[in-house]
């Protein structure tokens, strides 16, 4: 066990402390460090040594680095520091131990530069590594490095070497718990390093993704905690044993807590200050408790909580605090007298952590260390035994000595065996082995197989290297052992070879053997390819793998841009994989599963060729129809090219060409524009008819799904309905049967007591042995009261001393409250306050909070005494009232058991009226169970129409919404017609434009022919043959235009055949119309069916409850009528009773106790109180009047909840409401928590079926806001004044007329605790 290693770093004073003028208040010597508080003044005198005290405060650590000035003697640099911190780490690590080493203090204090440093200055992190890595030079020892780094900002993990861009962005990891390894973080990144260089390349990448920003206090402030993790791991031979240690090491460089006034930050700095204050709070109380532990041990018997997963960072290093690990904490603190409260706290923090005991082991693998153990223990009997084995006498110790050397010795040859073995597979330059994410990766730079194996018992990875050369397959009893040795059906002694040579594999089937590639035998060489999978024999398959023929393939499709998917084995040869996996399934026991497979699979394949075979027809038909499309618009170029070279071949001669070529040339314009407006008009108008469609398709989807539903809840409804009926029919015959047998039981009753009565009148002997009885009773409560009030004496100081201390602590809290109101006040002009009136507001701020803890402890102590002196009291309490009670019902016994024995009629009358009561009373729970099943099916039919309800409005909003997306059908068509308005325009426009270019054309041609003439005429008959070379061009003119007009007429018939499909889609549209406003229709009918359903349910519904008022109502008038007969006959026993009473007890005396505050426990005792002198005190407070109420009156108990009262502190503060009775004249007041309401229900509405039908307030998510206390309060005194008045109209409770005949304070609390009033509510703070 080794505790936490803690040092202090004091940084110089920064700018902002240089311009405030700050002064030192820090000083070191050695391992000491003082801190000086400047607002106390220097003492003048001899006797002020408590105020020195207060001025200085020493701490001692184990390091106390002095970084202020550099000129300094004993000034620590950055180097200084690595050696007495650093190199420790370092040795941990190297000798097996994890490590931790994390900097702890507020914002701006330099932990960043003692942890990561700079680029000039490194810090503790970059020196720990680059020693780490310049330590590796034992040539025997195999080392392996891992790194990863994260950062845990705003209580969210976030991994800082992972890359991430703006487009995927860093998401937070998840802290999971390993039950072995411990917490560790989900998905996070781990990267091997092979020397410093790397570290610092992943280090630097890290640190430039971390979250930094200024604040008031650090113009660089780490907004993060950062976490930096190496897992070192060392393999080698130490005495002929494989042993491999593993170490991890925490670098952690924390955020700095700070505060909000100091910091200035605001928004999103203030959330991320909130965060690290959050985690750091919790760090501390983490040291605090660990502190506590290792300085009180397990001696105490005391229990602790070490509050780890209060934060994510405490979490992560639980084995750093207080577990398995060597850990350092760095504190660094401010020299300013700005920051004295922050310094001080963080001196604290190290102080509390240099007490925390860690239990460091070396993290080496179970069975080396059993080994080392072994060896020990041997070496510990040979020098017991003085190192002579033969000597030893005893058999036993020599048997013992000889298991352990054969052990150690079969241990170690096994490891070591195993150890060599994977050290030479992993030796091998060709193989690597590497983790990606939860698997392993085997990489190999030769060609090899990897065998696909078909035993499912086989669990192991198979593979063959194909080296340089020649490479023999099979059989491992040929003569010549192969290189590949494999077995199976068809596998010949020689099956084949493979030729490796010059970068190609070559596949030589031998004799004939059975080889196939791919899924196709072969019997002749073979080029292996990559991905090929090879099939030697019915049973052997294996994969090709040609590293670098892949690597080749990938260049070449990245440079291509195709996608590396579509080379996957496969996607390129699925077929043959089927046919190849068909040789390895003759073997499998089931045979008819593998011809399923195979037909399933051929299935497949027709399909798939039917698929290839439509999509080729499909493609040739495009194909034609672009090559006719092609021609025709070759053939109209064509045209119009030497259209285009004629009128070139005029435009020399004649300016009308010219003009004509203008001409053509504009109707080309014109007609290119046309084409283009029309072509996109139709897509407009396709679309918005497929977006009709779709939206018409999915809005009968919905109505389709509304009437399921409504189908299926009118069913529900009717079953139910069906239920209920004859549930009521049930009901009806056991209240008849309750009925008659209530008759029957109240005749007995009234013949049992009539012959009780003559008996009593007849026998003196029996009435003496009742006198007696009675006088018994009498003596028995009188040394009752008697006790009871000395037990009440015995524990009325303690209470009124407590009372003293509730009130002195009442007191105590108002004048706290006063005095944090003037501190308040004085807070609003603090920023017109001198220096100082600061310090002395600062420190009246620090006495008031310290006055405040300890006036919370003060009172939580003397709630905990109260509290024990409650229970006590209550205990004695409840043993008296068992002890009381137990009596009586021993004299009730007697009593009864001695009238019964006098007369056999009346035994025999007594057990009739017991078996009635029994009939009754299973009649009435079957009455009970009658009505919980009638509750089940309106709660089920409730919960039907409810949930149906909600699902049908869900539909009808999705429908709402649809349909107020969807088109209107007035305006699809409106659209269409516009679209098709447009097209009309369009083509008219063109028509109208090309007979203007006509007539423009035959203008032209006739103002050429005039000319021609004209020439003629004047040049004679020496022009004929121009003339005639003239009209042969024209004549050729002419036929270019019979061939536009040809081409002008396919296109008008194109025009025709768009009208044609323009017309049926406008009828398809109005049919489509036509259906929709058919299932509009439709969905109305349904809505008015729905209506008329949910009518008659309420009808229907609204009879049954006036049909359940009538009948409750005949009830409690029966009832009415009972009760006035039993009080009429309760009254005439209670004067025949009263007047034998005061005959035997004349001139007795009665006794009364007033009750009061200061006396909880008095009572009134009388002797005609009861029917039969009987009174069961109570810790209630009873009045001599007004205290006897008749139950039959539900007016007379009033329950009421005025207002409620907020109780407790911090976390355990809670509401009570107060609860008011009143019976009669009598009133008392109860404080009743929301919990002991919902106990009351609970527990009642399993007794009476009747209760579980009150609403009672359900629990709420934030049940601790005023605005929820208030709801309650309202809702929770409907429900008192609703169970009571139900409890009174129930026979078989105990506030039923026919139980009690006056309704008491005392009947009340005996029928239920929750209305007694508790010792501990005389007191204000007292818990009820």
């Amino acid at each position: 066990m080794t505790s936490v290693k803690v040092a202090v770093r004091v940084r110089p004073l920064n700018q902002r402390e240089k311009d405030m003028e700050s002064k030192f208040i820090i000083a070191m010597d050695k391992k000491k460090t003082t801190i000086v508080n400047r607002k106390v003044p220097e003492t003048g005198g001899e006797g002020d040594h408590a105020r020195e005290n207060m001025r200085l405060k020493e701490f001692t650590f184990d390091h106390s680095f002095w970084s202020v000035l550099r000129s300094d003697s004993n000034y620590a640099s950055q180097e200084e520091v690595f050696k007495c911190l650093g190199l420790d780490v370092v040795a941990s690590a190297y000798d097996g131990y994890n490590a931790c080493v994390f900097a702890y203090g507020q914002t701006g204090s330099g932990k960043s530069y003692s942890m990561m440093g700079s680029h000039d200055d490194p810090g503790l992190i970059p020196r720990i590594c680059q020693e780490l890595f310049s330590r590796i030079t034992d040539g025997d020892t195999s080392f392996k490095a891992e790194v990863s780094y994260l950062e845990i900002y705003n209580e969210k993990v976030r991994d800082l070497l992972k890359h991430s861009s703006a487009s995927k962005p860093m998401h937070s990891l998840r802290v999971r718990e390993h039950p072995k390894l411990g917490p560790y973080v989900q998905d996070l990144s781990k990267h091997t390093v092979c020397d410093y260089d790397d570290i610092k390349a992943l280090m630097d990448r890290g640190n430039s993704i971390r979250t930094t920003a200024a604040t008031n206090m650090n113009d660089t402030s780490s907004r993060s905690h950062a976490i930096f993790t190496i897992v070192f791991t060392q393999a080698k031979f130490a005495n002929d044993v494989p042993c491999e240690m593993s170490s991890k090491i925490h670098l952690v460089d924390l955020a700095g807590s700070e505060r909000a006034d100091s910091s200035g930050a605001t928004g999103q700095r203030l959330k991320e200050g909130a965060s690290i204050n959050k985690s750091l709070v919790t760090l501390g109380s983490v040291i605090s408790v660990l502190a506590e532990i290792s300085e009180k041990g397990s001696k105490s018997g005391k229990s602790f909580f070490i509050p780890y997963r209060d934060s994510v960072l405490t979490w992560l290093l639980k084995d750093s605090l207080g577990g398995n690990s060597r850990t350092i904490m760095v504190a660094t603190i401010s020299p300013a007298d700005v920051n004295y409260a922050e310094t001080l706290s963080t001196l604290r923090y190290a102080n509390r952590a240099k007490n925390i005991i860690n239990r460091p082991t070396v993290n080496e693998d179970p069975n080396v260390k059993l080994i080392r153990d072994l060896r020990d223990e041997i070496n510990r009997l040979k020098a017991l035994l003085g190192g002579n084995i033969d000597n030893i006498s005893t058999p036993k110790v020599q048997e013992k000595l000889h298991e352990n050397e054969a052990r150690v010795k079969v241990l170690t040859e096994e490891w070591a065996e195993k150890w060599n073995e994977a050290q030479h597979i992993l030796q091998d330059q060709t193989l690597a082995i590497r983790k990606e994410g939860l698997g392993v990766v085997l990489d190999s730079t030769l060609p090899h197989l990897i065998g696909i194996d078909d035993d499912i018992l086989s669990t192991g990875i198979m593979l063959y290297h194909l080296k340089e050369g020649s490479t023999i397959v099979g059989r491992p009893d040929s003569e010549e052992m192969p290189d590949i040795e494999i077995a199976g059906i068809d596998v010949e002694e020689n099956h084949c070879e493979i030729v490796h040579k010059n970068g190609e594999v070559t596949l030589y089937p031998l004799q004939g053997a059975m080889c196939s590639i791919n899924g196709t035998a072969v019997t002749e060489p073979v080029k292996l390819t990559q991905g090929a999978v090879i099939l030697l024999g019915r049973t052997n398959m294996f994969r090709f793998n040609h590293p670098a023929e892949a690597a080749k393939m990938k260049q070449e499709l990245r440079s291509c841009g195709l996608s590396l998917s579509r080379t996957s084995l496969l996607g390129h040869s699925m077929t043959d994989l089927y046919k190849s996996t068909e040789n390895l399934s003759l073997l499998a026991a089931g045979f008819e599963l593998e011809q399923n497979n195979r037909e399933d699979l051929a299935k497949l394949e027709d399909k798939r060729t039917q698929i290839t075979v439509m999509e080729k027809r499909h493609k040739k038909a495009d194909n034609d129809r672009d090559e006719a499309q092609d021609k025709l618009e070759k053939y109209l170029q064509e045209k119009e090219e030497e259209l285009l070279m004629i009128q070139e071949q005029f435009d020399e001669e004649i300016s009308i060409g010219e003009k004509l070529k203008i001409l053509e040339e504009k109707e080309m314009w014109i007609t290119q524009q046309a084409a283009t407006t029309t072509q996109s008009l139709e897509q407009e108008s396709e679309r918005i008819k497929k977006e009709h469609e779709d939206q018409t398709s999915e809005l009968q989807a919905l109505v389709s799904r509304q009437a399921v539903r409504e189908k299926s809840k009118v069913d529900t409804e009717t079953e139910i309905t069906a239920k209920v009926k004859d549930l009521m029919c049930q009901k009806a015959q056991a209240e008849q049967k309750l009925k008659t047998g209530v008759n029957d039981l109240k005749n007995m009753q009234s013949t049992f007591e009539s012959r009780k009565m003559s008996l009593l009148d007849t026998n003196d002997d029996l009435k003496s042995k009742i006198v007696s009885l009675e006088q018994d009773k009498c003596e028995f409560l009188a040394q009752w009261e008697k006790e009871k009030e000395e037990m009440t004496d015995k524990w009325h100081p303690s209470l009124e001393k407590n009372a003293v201390k509730n009130q002195g602590i009442e007191e105590a809290w108002k004048d706290l409250s006063e005095l944090e109101k003037k501190h308040q006040l004085k807070a609003q002009n603090q920023h017109n306050m001198s220096d100082d009136e600061r310090e002395k507001f600062e420190d009246e701020k620090h006495e008031l909070e310290m006055a405040r803890t300890l006036l919370k402890e003060e009172e939580e102590r003397v709630s905990h005494e109260e509290k024990e002196l409650v229970d006590a009291i209550e205990k004695e309490m409840d043993q008296m009232e068992f002890k009381k009670t137990e009596k009586l019902n021993e004299i009730e016994s007697k009593m009864r058991h001695i009238i019964l024995d006098s007369d056999d009629d009346l035994k025999t009358l007594s057990q009739q009226i017991s078996e009635k009561e029994e009939m009754l009373n299973r009649t009435r729970d079957e009455a009970n169970e009658i009505d919980k099943e009638l509750v089940c099916c309106d709660d089920r039919l409730s919960e039907v129409v409810d949930l149906t309800t909600q699902e049908l409005a869900e539909l009808d909003q999705r429908q709402t919404e649809l349909t107020s997306k969807m088109m209107d059908e007035e305006v699809v068509s409106e659209k269409l017609t516009d679209i098709s308005n447009k097209v009309i325009e369009v083509e008219t426009n063109y028509k109208k434009e090309l007979r203007k270019i006509q007539s423009d054309r035959e203008r032209l041609l006739m103002n050429k022919e005039a000319a021609a003439l004209c020439d003629a005429e004047e040049n004679g008959w020496e022009r004929l043959s121009e003339d005639a070379k003239l009209e042969k061009k024209i004549q050729q003119i002419e036929s270019l235009k019979r061939e536009v007009e040809s081409a002008r007429a396919d296109l008008d018939e194109k025009q025709r055949r768009f009208e044609e499909e323009r017309n049926a889609e406008m009828d398809k549209i109005e049919y489509e119309v036509l259906k929709l406003q058919e299932l509009e229709r439709q969905e109305r009918i349904n809505a008015l069916v729905e209506q008329e359903v949910k009518r008659r349910m309420f009808e229907e519904k609204v009879e049954r409850e006036n049909r359940r008022k009538v009948e409750r109502q005949k009830e409690q008038e029966d009832r009415a009528e009972e009760i006035q007969k039993i009080k009429e006959q309760h009254n005439r026993e209670v004067r025949q009773l009263k007047a034998k009473l005061e005959k035997i007890t004349n001139g007795k005396p009665s006794k009364t106790a007033n009750s009061s505050k200061s006396n909880p426990y008095a009572t009134v005792m009388s002797s005609d109180t009861g029917q039969e002198g009987n009174i069961s005190p109570h810790r209630g407070s009873f009045g001599s009047r007004g205290s006897l109420t008749y139950s039959g009156d539900l007016n007379l108990l009033k329950v009421t909840i005025p207002s409620y009262r907020l109780q407790g502190y911090g976390s355990d503060h809670h509401y009570e409401y107060e609860v008011k009775i009143i019976i009669g004249d009598d009133s008392w007041t109860i404080y009743r928590r929301y919990s002991k309401f919902r106990q009351l229900h609970q527990y009642w509405k399993n007794k009476i079926p009747e209760v579980n039908s009150l609403v009672f307030p359900p629990k709420k998510l934030f049940s601790r806001s005023e605005k929820v206390v208030a709801e309650r309060q309202k809702q929770l005194e409907l429900y008192m004044q609703n169970f009571l008045s139900i409890c009174q109209r129930t026979p078989s409770c105990s506030l039923h007329a026919s139980n009690n005949k006056y309704l008491t304070k005392q009947v009340l609390c005996e029928f239920e605790t929750f209305f007694k009033r508790g010792l501990f509510e005389v007191s204000k703070h007292g818990a009820t």
